[in-house]
């Protein structure tokens, strides 16, 4: 079969007749209960507005960050780097800087080193530069150990650098961040979440804004929406408890409900409270082109209420984010992989080696 219509007219009718009906078959309903700390902020028939994009004349700022780790024989080395854009320089500054990009007033560390040696713990003074660009030691005062994930280390230390950079930010102008307003750090124990969270209530106001670009893993509305699903379903034709992710349910919403042309829309707000700080969160879908059902998802959390005003009259890129976010996001990578390619080719110098699979990472081959 293959041989007579070749391998891509195959393929084409797969798509078309298999993979496509697949995946717009909706049945069954998969009930979960909501978090406690969430809530519908309005009632089920006010949930969705179209946008109307503000004229926003205060600076912008993006931070992001980007985090890489190489498994060698002698532990795990991860890095951490961490870039500001903003709608004046497009380079606001880096950490740690190179290739001669301005360099941000941080004194954290970006790398965190964990030992194969369960013996070893926090490195001595004497061995760190002035400025303590790296570290053995948690937050919690544990040693990182090479059995923990990379994630662990990786999310610790950017978590501290993304803190660090909020302070930078703070009374200069509107600040969007990459990810959640209060991120969940999933990979961190207990005690290393609470610090973090604690030092970054300290610093959040209605200035910052987070923007998180991926839902297809995420089911926060569809839970919070459950207990409305008969409501839901008769006004808007659509069963939130069919969908396992926001971003399925949001594609369906719209198709479903809209025609072209397609308006801008937001959904929520969900209100949230973690520090005691009470926040919005809305889902922002901004179509690519009016007339093709081909959208842009984003969730928007901030305590400013107008947050997907603003983030809505921002330049998008092809990838569906604020331009100034995709700078950042750009200049982060950049950054972390020429690092991370040095310290390989530091440690092949001197006879280190590293793992299987990081050879061909680092290098770019898978």
């Amino acid at each position: 079969m293959t041989e007579n219509k070749g391998l891509f007219v195959l393929l084409n009718e797969v798509v078309q007749k298999y993979i496509r009906d697949y995946f717009e078959m909706r049945s069954g309903t998969f009930e979960e209960n909501a978090p406690s700390d969430v809530f519908l902020g309005v009632g089920t028939r006010e949930l969705i507005n179209e946008v109307l994009p503000s004229d926003v004349k205060n600076t912008i700022y993006a931070i992001d960050g980007s985090s890489r780790s190489l498994t060698s024989a002698g532990g795990i080395i991860s890095i951490s780097t961490l870039a500001i854009s903003s709608s004046q320089l497009p380079i606001y500054g880096v950490f740690p800087s190179l290739f001669g990009l301005p360099s941000l007033p941080i004194n954290k560390p970006f790398i965190g080193l964990a030992s194969s040696n369960p013996s070893k713990g926090k490195i001595e003074p004497f061995l760190y530069s002035s400025n303590s660009l790296f570290t053995s030691v948690s937050l919690s005062g544990e040693p990182f150990l090479s059995t923990q994930e990379p994630e662990r280390i990786e999310t610790e230390i950017r978590g501290i650098l993304e803190t660090e950079a909020l302070k930078i930010t703070k009374d200069k102008g509107l600040t969007i961040i990459d990810g959640p307003l209060f991120p969940s750090y999933i990979y961190l124990p207990e005690k290393v979440k609470n610090i973090l969270a604690k030092e970054r209530s300290k610093i959040v106001d209605k200035n910052y804004i987070g923007v998180v670009k991926r839902l297809d893993k995420s089911n926060l509305l569809v839970k919070v929406l459950g207990k409305y699903s008969k409501e839901f379903e008769s006004k808007y034709r659509l069963n939130p408890q069919n969908f396992l992710s926001d971003e399925s349910f949001l594609y369906n919403l719209v198709r479903f409900n809209y025609n072209p042309p397609y308006p801008i829309l937001s959904i929520g707000p969900l209100i949230r409270e973690v520090e005691k700080i009470r926040y919005y969160t809305f889902y922002l879908i901004i179509p690519y082109h009016k007339y093709v059902p081909k959208f842009s998802i984003l969730r928007i959390e901030s305590m400013n209420r107008e947050a997907v005003n603003i983030v809505s009259s921002l330049p998008f890129s092809g990838d569906g984010i604020p331009k100034i976010l995709a700078i950042a996001d750009k200049t982060a990578k950049e950054l972390s992989s020429g690092i991370l390619k040095y310290i390989i080719f530091s440690l092949n110098r001197i006879g280190f080696q590293e793992s299987f699979r990081d050879r061909f990472e680092v290098y770019g081959v898978v």
